[in-house]
């Protein structure tokens, strides 16, 4: 937004006022502030809703700057007449212009079709008289959306309360009052597709006579509508990632005194990236059912391989099978013919082999490349279940890289592994 002021020298200025939220979150070791404890966040742009991952301090300065280099660059070549913009709640989400372009194109389709004259006049047209905006339930938050096998995304939504002026043309008086009843009836006749739109309300307010512009020359009659507009967006919820692990200290009597505990609570989840890439492993007595998978490799196929095991704790040999399906067949029901079994494939091939690729949440910038990180989502529901009926029983996925000094994913990517998803 901008604000005009005026200097000593009564020299008209403009002055640019543009805000940033920065979210800050510390993780690992709190109270030490160790080595293990690492801050990340996000930053947004209250004004475009855009919104980066940051997990340098540094990556927050690099963001800004490209918006306020580059914005105002593309705003000082648009024409005056285009600098269209609405104040109010600083709420991330689509930009209020667009918003109020996608209401009025809707609107737009309902006008009446323009008849040839000679000379020619002007095509009806739809314009904004006022519009405010309103909010939708608490923060704008109109519920969640399941993203594929693992995450959910936030729907979110916001309304405008606005007034449009529909205004038709015509060669005659009566031919301008039949252009505007055939609007008024297309407008009705649509009612159930104009609220399926996001049309909440709408209403007449006031119609014209026909007048004669006499410059070009036609007759022009104008009607108004009260609107209440709801438009939609999703929202990935500031989200870097998937809760997979959370730390959690007891420290009854002082920081760092000897009676303080440290602990993690777990979930079957968990997240493989380049720094770490711990083991699924679920305890007997349990069952497997299901098994999926989210995926964000932006470089080439991941290195290494992944181990699907089921274990009984008995020492008993371990028989290798050579794919996903063989290994299973052998390991669910009721009756298994191997309960202490594995089978080893590459990356893409074990992900290949839990299901089709589908679209999944986009959550963060792992890779900081500017852009949000698009996940792949794969899931398998088991034909039988994985029965572990001994608390010695396991099911365990786990990750090898290739030789070298990698603790974790073989490149920069990310992998989330659940069991028996929600």
């Amino acid at each position: 937004m901008s604000e005009h002021a005026s200097r000593a020298d009564d020299t008209d200025v403009s002055v640019v006022a543009r805000s940033f939220v920065v979210r800050a979150l510390l993780e690992g070791d709190t109270t030490t502030g160790g080595p293990e404890a690492r801050w990340h966040g996000f930053v947004t742009d209250t004004q475009t809703g855009l919104r980066s991952a940051w997990r340098r301090p540094s990556e927050v300065a690099r963001f800004m700057d490209r918006l306020l280099v580059t914005e105002p660059a593309r705003i000082a070549a648009q024409p005056a007449g285009a600098r269209f913009a609405l104040g109010g709640l600083a709420v991330a989400g689509p930009a209020l212009t667009d918003v109020v372009t996608d209401m009025l194109a809707v609107l737009g389709e309902r006008l009446p079709t323009p008849v040839p004259a000679v000379p020619a006049i002007p095509d009806p047209n739809v314009t904004l008289e006022r519009v405010a905006e309103k909010l939708v339930g608490l923060g704008n938050q109109r519920g969640t959306d399941p993203t594929g096998p693992l995450g959910a995304r936030t729907l979110r939504g916001g309304r405008l309360d606005a007034r449009v002026r529909f205004q038709v043309w015509a060669g005659t008086a009566p031919a301008a009052d039949a252009a505007m009843q055939t609007l008024h009836t297309t407008l009705l006749d649509d009612a159930d597709e104009l609220r399926a739109a996001g049309f909440l309300k709408l209403a007449a307010a006031g119609t014209t006579l026909a007048e004669p512009v006499d410059t070009i020359p036609a007759w022009r009659k104008a009607t108004s509508f009260d609107v209440l507009y709801e438009y939609r967006y999703v929202d990935e919820d500031d989200a870097a990632s998937l809760i997979a692990r959370i730390p959690v200290t007891t420290d009854p009597e002082a920081s760092g005194s000897p009676a303080r505990e440290v602990g993690t609570v777990v979930d079957e989840l968990v997240r493989w990236d380049e720094e770490v890439a711990p083991t699924l492993v679920v305890h007997g007595p349990a069952a497997v059912s299901r098994v999926a998978a989210l995926t964000f490799v932006p470089g080439p196929p991941l290195g290494g391989t992944v181990t699907f095991r089921r274990t009984s704790g008995s020492g008993a040999p371990v028989t290798s099978f050579g794919d996903l399906d063989a290994f299973l067949a052998a390991t669910s029901g009721d009756t298994p013919t191997h309960t202490d079994a594995d089978v080893t494939l590459a990356p893409a091939d074990a992900f290949t082999a839990l299901g089709p690729a589908a679209p999944g949440p986009t959550l963060g910038d792992w890779d900081t490349d500017g852009t949000p990180d698009a996940y792949t989502g794969v899931d398998r529901r088991l034909d039988a279940p994985v029965r572990l009926a001994h608390p010695t029983d396991r099911f365990e996925i786990a990750y090898a890289p290739p030789p070298g000094p990698a603790t974790g994913l073989d490149q920069t990517a990310v992998v989330y592994l659940r069991v028996n998803p929600p």
